[in-house]
């Protein structure tokens, strides 16, 4: 036998009771959601809002300089 005409096994069984076809589709589903794609993930995004180096930069002038601005 090849691999293209050797059997599989199947994806799940039922052991114990008597499922109905759309418990066993809605099975499938949630198992095969979790098992996740094949595909590749983008890349990582870098986020650094909230970094703790952000408390270290310095002021941007005086505090009244945004008061009189309007």
């Amino acid at each position: 036998m090849t691999a293209e005409t050797k059997p599989t096994e199947p994806f799940l069984s039922v052991v114990k009771g008597d499922p109905s076809d759309e418990e066993l589709a809605a099975l499938v589903v949630v198992l095969s959601a979790a098992a996740g794609s094949s595909a590749p993930a983008g890349p990582a995004i870098n986020d650094q809002w909230g970094a703790p180096t952000d408390l270290h930069r310095p002021s941007w002038g005086m505090p009244t300089s945004y008061l009189h601005g309007f």
